[in-house]
């Protein structure tokens, strides 16, 4: 009987891990400031957090990518509700703001998405994989950043590349200090 357990266990857990390839995954950036949360909280306290979206691996247009981002990260912090926007003018403090280039390469510097400075790859890789690099920026001064990717993606409505954009956005804004 300790022998049949013994083997489902192992079943089980090499299909779990079986599935982890794939993504989604997420890295966060070597920099965090201390400043991060608070930061946020203010931005998001009077309207919408301006949102910029960079690349399209998709092939979809450009609203329609940029509002699935918006509403996959505006969803993302249950406890700290906000929205995002695309329109420099309706968010009450634009310098504060979430760079997100998809199909970033390696290279990219998170540093470089504050500055203006963005390369994406326009074109999705074989396989499904989208890549990207996203920052959290006050001006030009670099808050947080992470990078992720997931695997076998359909499109910006797939429930893996929205998994992708929550988990981007809470490491982005980071847990409140106590």
């Amino acid at each position: 009987m300790m022998k049949k357990l013994f083997s489902l266990g192992a079943a089980v857990l090499a299909a779990l891990l079986g599935g982890c390839g794939d993504g989604p995954s997420t890295v966060p950036g070597g920099y965090r400031s201390a400043a991060t949360w608070s930061t946020f909280f203010s931005a998001t306290a009077s309207g919408p957090l301006l949102l910029e979206v960079h690349g399209n691996p998709f092939g979809v247009g450009a609203g329609e990518l940029r509002a699935g981002v918006a509403r996959a990260m505006s969803a993302a912090i249950p406890a700290r509700p906000f929205t995002m926007t695309h329109d420099a003018q309706a968010a009450p403090n634009p310098k504060i703001r979430v760079v997100v280039a998809l199909g970033a390469p390696a290279s990219l510097d998170a540093a470089a998405l504050c500055a203006g400075n963005v390369a994406t790859a326009l074109a999705q890789s074989d396989g499904g994989r989208v890549e990207l690099l996203a920052a959290f920026c006050d001006g030009a001064s670099l808050l947080s950043s992470v990078r992720g990717w997931v695997v076998k993606v359909d499109g910006p409505e797939d429930a893996r590349f929205r998994q992708l954009l929550g988990q981007v956005m809470r490491e982005l804004a980071g847990d409140p200090q106590p």
